[in-house]
């Protein structure tokens, strides 16, 4: 993920490839002609594909306006505002146009990676050498997290049944097994989930004896190990639907207690969006909305990016996700317009799998689904190397590097390669 792309005056390029090279060192820089080119190279290219760079502009051309109508465009890898003389009111503009860095380039020194900036929370020493995070930026999505800091927690949900959401968080769950990771999968689908079924277990941990002295305690976070997989776990859902609501206040210190006991944590989700369920989503690294294609997924996504929005989950940490397409089918955009709320979301996209993927699940053998690959498993992997690698957490493991280094499921030719091939 080197390939980056800018608009900028002719006197500027000098400063926004130094920028360019302090926020990636290996970066691949090409520059577009105009406004509308860039705009366009990035809305053709695969979603996130393209890093934006968008310095000053020519005159008539607003740079903060710009990169606003980028982030609102959505598609692109990250879109950094760079200019000079950076005052506190456009980084606050910035912030509110959904843009994720400033740099200054007052600020960037003599060499390319030269440290400057100080972060706009604390003042502490930025992630990125001379990048200013925004004041909406989360440092937990953001860089490598220390050794020791908490896992990242990835929360799917959907505003309606059938759309896979279980299947994706075994499979995903199986697959993180493979790579080493110590899993938790989380089932807060607490009145009806089968999370566990997937595994061949009888039942998981009752959430509904979380918290209550002699009926669970500090055992609560142990939850049931998957046989041939100790280094897996499944919590929840509630052994009697009726006591869905005694789990329901515990949800955000039982996921906090999880994120500082394993390497990941990966969470499915009822249907309805439940008090648990909200907590949940609050407390993600990434919220990822899984739809399908089916009539009516653009309204079933809108309501719950909306509600996501609402309650204070940043754009940039929701992340959408298509299942069961055709690898011969194209990513349809349309669900990622500013009415739906995911103008900064990431796309992505898992295959319909068949029968077998079916089969294996139904029949408990979700970690022999992983192991054996198929279109369904390896596009879940692709999905889950992306979103562990933008939080800093990817395994060094094989199996890992090489479903990052995969085709992503519907990447297509953007700007870049076709110039490359041009040459």
């Amino acid at each position: 993920m080197n390939d980056w792309i800018s608009f900028c005056g002719e006197t500027s390029r000098p400063d926004v490839t130094r920028a360019c090279l302090a926020l990636d060192t290996s970066a691949r820089l090409e520059f577009a002609t105009s406004a509308d080119g860039l705009r366009r190279a990035v809305f053709e290219s695969a979603p996130g594909e393209l890093g934006v760079i968008v310095g000053p502009a020519p005159d008539g051309v607003s740079d903060v306006n710009l990169a606003a109508a980028l982030a609102h465009d959505g598609n692109a890898r990250r879109v950094v505002l760079a200019t000079a003389g950076v005052s506190g009111s456009l980084r606050s503009r910035a912030a509110r146009a959904g843009v994720d860095l400033v740099v200054d380039f007052e600020e960037l020194g003599e060499g390319p990676c030269a440290e400057a900036g100080r972060s706009a929370a604390d003042g502490g020493p930025c992630t990125l050498p001379a990048a200013v995070p925004l004041p909406t930026s989360s440092s937990r999505s953001e860089g490598t997290a220390p050794e020791g800091s908490a896992a990242p927690v990835l929360v799917f949900c959907s505003g309606r049944g059938g759309v896979g959401k279980t299947s994706i968080v075994a499979a995903a769950a199986a697959q993180a097994t493979l790579w080493g990771l110590r899993v938790v999968a989380l089932d807060l689908d607490l009145s009806c989930g089968n999370l566990y079924s997937c595994f061949g277990l009888t039942g998981g941990f009752d959430l509904a004896r979380h918290g209550v002295p002699g009926e669970g305690g500090t055992d609560a976070t142990r939850g049931v190990c998957v046989g041939g997989a100790p280094s897996l776990r499944v919590l929840g859902p509630c052994e009697r639907p009726e006591t869905a609501e005694l789990a329901m206040p515990h949800v955000g210190g039982l996921l906090e207690r999880l994120s500082h006991e394993c390497d990941l944590v990966l969470v499915d989700t009822s249907t309805t969006f439940t008090d648990a369920v909200a907590q949940a989503a609050q407390r993600s690294d990434r919220l990822v909305l899984v739809t399908d294609t089916r009539p009516g997924a653009a309204a079933a996504l809108a309501r719950m990016a909306g509600l996501a929005v609402r309650l204070g989950v940043a754009r940039t940490r929701i992340a959408r996700l298509e299942n069961r397409t055709s690898p011969r089918s194209r990513m349809d955009f349309a669900l990622g317009r500013a009415e739906v709320g995911l103008e900064a979301a990431r796309a992505f996209r898992t295959f319909e799998g068949g029968a077998e993927v079916s089969d294996l699940l139904s029949s408990g053998d979700a970690l022999d689904l992983a192991e054996a690959g198929s279109a369904f498993s390896d596009s879940v992997a692709c999905v889950l190397a992306q979103l562990l690698a933008e939080l800093g957490r990817l395994p060094p493991a094989e199996g890992a590097q090489q479903a990052l280094e995969a085709d992503a499921p519907g990447r297509h030719r953007g700007l870049l390669g076709r110039l490359r091939e041009a040459r």
